[in-house]
């Protein structure tokens, strides 16, 4: 089956009643070709994204999303920090090189970051072999499903933010951002009607968890305490890893989604087999965001009345590249 991007959510297939086609993972949902690196971008289209601009930008107002390159600091989960060297060239010159984790700051999860832990299988067939080489069977390493196929095609939608850390502390629902709490789809459905949001396809989904607000309330040493924890032990509210989430996320058609946290879904996951980077990158191509600042943003909207905007990324032009900051704005 191949679907065509400039169609409508209410027209494709739900998940409940995906086709399973031989040699693909049951729950795949490999619409856009044998070839394809674009996932639910595809549904990015021009058309889309003329509508999105004339209906979102009004004022000019430009908000950034993404967090200096070196927070958190130190890193969560152990990875790499952020290197930073600057040196001169010549007199009067400088230039400096950076050595990061995609993964240590705001990113774009690419669909090289997560296999399906059942079948092995990337996104579109893609299998690990393809993307580290394999010495003893003398496959070579491939760019299949570099993030660089991301920059070449952009990334320009409508946004809409999901404010769930102020829509709950309205409803008299607070929760700590720093402790397991599942974000379900009744509370996302009633923060969009609090919003005045009604969701079209190829949305590109944000939501807001309060993860942001509260890491940068607490004292350096109590982030680097954190920095030093196993990937266990922290636990850190998100969407909830469930049956209906991965409902709702599938067939609303989003092109991707983005959270402040550090891990988009609720964190411990119940199973990283059912958890949703196991749908959503190797078996939907649906891009994750994780660890934007959605600060700015969410005081923006709340001035402004409204909760949709023009949302651009530009992903690092790395072929074969694994992530990516998002170098994304939100436009009024």
């Amino acid at each position: 089956m191949r679907l065509d991007p400039n169609g409508d959510a209410s027209t494709f297939p739900k998940r409940a009643a995906l086709p399973h086609v031989a040699g693909t993972p049951h729950g795949s949902a490999w619409f856009w070709g044998g070839c394809d690196e674009l996932g639910r971008l595809n549904l990015l289209t021009p058309e889309r994204t003329r509508k999105a601009t004339q209906e979102n930008v009004k004022t000019g107002q430009v908000v950034a999303l993404n967090l200096p390159l070196d927070t958190p600091h130190p890193p969560f989960f152990h990875r790499k920090p952020l290197e930073h060297d600057i040196h001169s060239i010549g007199p009067g010159t400088f230039d400096d090189t950076y050595c990061l984790n995609t993964q240590s700051s705001s990113q774009w999860d690419g669909f090289r970051h997560f296999a399906d832990p059942k079948s092995g299988y990337f996104y579109n067939g893609v299998v690990s072999s393809e993307i580290s080489g394999d010495d003893d069977e003398d496959v070579e390493a491939t760019r299949k499903l570099g993030i660089d196929a991301w920059a070449k095609h952009g990334i320009v939608g409508r946004g809409v933010l999901l404010d769930v850390f102020s829509w709950a502390e309205k409803e008299g629902q607070a929760y700590d951002p720093f402790a397991t709490h599942h974000i379900t789809v009744s509370d996302l459905r009633a923060c969009a009607k609090a919003q005045g949001i009604t969701f079209q396809t190829g949305d590109i989904l944000l939501v807001r968890t309060g993860w942001v607000h509260s890491y940068l309330s607490l004292s350096q040493s109590e982030k680097e305490e954190r920095g030093k924890w196993d990937m266990m032990k922290h636990e850190y509210a998100g969407l909830e890893a469930s049956e209906e989430m991965k409902d709702f996320l599938h067939d609303t058609y989003f092109a991707a989604a983005a959270t402040d946290n550090a891990n988009f879904e609720a964190w411990p996951p119940p199973s990283f087999e059912d958890s949703l980077h196991a749908s959503m990158l190797p078996l939907w191509g649906m891009p994750i965001g994780e660890l934007w600042d959605l600060e700015a943003l969410s005081a923006k909207c709340k001035v402004l009345g409204r909760w949709t905007f023009l949302l651009t990324s530009a992903p690092g032009n790395v072929p074969g590249g694994v992530g990516s900051p998002p170098n994304a704005l939100a436009m009024f």
